[in-house]
């Protein structure tokens, strides 16, 4: 393996470790906060979830950058989109900006296609954007399903301790079911940018997936206890409904190889419930932050891989 690539590859190995550490609150922080599951048994079901989701439904995102957004494939493009994702999520964590990694891929590869002059397929790229505006709102129509379900079976359930039983069980469930599909969707889209490269086809989700699964054990627990117990005030059934909506959710649209944010789902699925009750969940201000970093994701990918395709064509020039 050429030494550009390991540097490239361990460079994909960091960023999967970072997502599955962020993103492990989205998997499991609600149930955290609820008291239904223990941080150790929550992080260890959505560690083996997310390692077991890019193995086994990594590859139908495979396609997503390579003859999905970009027509080739080249060294240098690889480089621009992981470097992209390397800054974004740097600035994120250090602004605390809830800035999507899928939405930045996606982003970056469509500016290193603009910048490199690569075919950018725009019928599938204006696909996927299609689908990040439809994904919210179809999360909000599936919770509302599933509230008004679940608000039909749980006051048959008279005994209060068998009901949390119940829950618990739930939530262990959608721990490791939460971070399947973020393992499927979003890792898988980071597997299938290293594929064309790797002479060995089943390595990079392999290595990708453990290191996701050690980020989301080791490096998560300020993080998702801190979430879980911002979430929590919403009451346990709407965290639930709203992480089981989101999944399903992404779930559906992985098996269509599109790239789409679970955490933007499960907004969508908290949206749901809050139109079922007819009240208000959400802090505004936190809300037009999270819009506003759904939009300032792709494009922040765009703009930062369109300039340093610009600089790595300059510095060719120059020598």
């Amino acid at each position: 393996m050429p030494i550009i690539l390991l540097l490239l590859f361990i460079t994909g190995l960091f960023v999967s470790a970072i997502l599955g550490a962020n993103n492990a609150s989205a998997c499991f922080g609600a149930n955290i906060g609820a008291g239904f599951v223990r941080y150790k048994t929550a992080a260890i079901l959505a560690a083996l979830g997310v390692f077991l989701g890019v193995i086994i439904e990594g590859t139908k995102l495979s396609r997503a950058v390579y003859h999905g957004v970009l027509g080739e494939v080249s060294m240098e493009a690889m480089t621009v989109i992981m470097v992209t994702a390397i800054i974004i999520i740097g600035v994120a964590t250090i602004l605390r900006l809830p800035l999507s990694l899928s939405e930045s891929l996606i982003g970056s590869a469509v500016g290193i296609g603009i910048g490199s002059q690569i075919d950018v397929n725009w019928r599938f790229t204006l696909m996927v954007f299609t689908f990040w505006v439809i994904n919210p709102f179809f999360s909000a129509i599936l919770s509302v399903t599933i509230y008004r379900a679940l608000s039909y079976i749980t006051p048959r359930v008279k005994n209060i301790l068998t009901l949390n039983y119940i829950y618990g069980k739930i939530a262990s469930a959608l721990s490791f079911y939460v971070a399947y599909v973020l393992g499927a969707n979003t890792l898988g889209l980071i597997s299938g940018i290293y594929a064309p490269f790797i002479p060995i086809r089943d390595i990079s989700p392999l290595l990708f997936g453990l290191a996701a699964a050690f980020g989301m054990y080791f490096l998560s627990r300020r993080i998702t206890e801190s979430v879980g117990r911002g979430i929590i005030g919403l009451s346990p059934v709407t965290a639930l409904v709203s992480q089981l909506s989101g999944a399903i959710t992404v779930h559906l649209f992985t098996q269509f190889g599109l790239p789409l944010s679970i955490t933007q789902a499960q907004i969508g699925g908290i949206l749901g419930i809050g139109i079922a009750k007819k009240i208000v969940f959400m802090n505004k201000r936190k809300s037009r932050n999270i819009i506003v970093g759904w939009i300032v994701a792709p494009l922040a990918g765009a703009t930062i891989s369109w300039l340093l395709s610009h600089m790595i064509q300059s510095s060719i020039l120059l020598f």
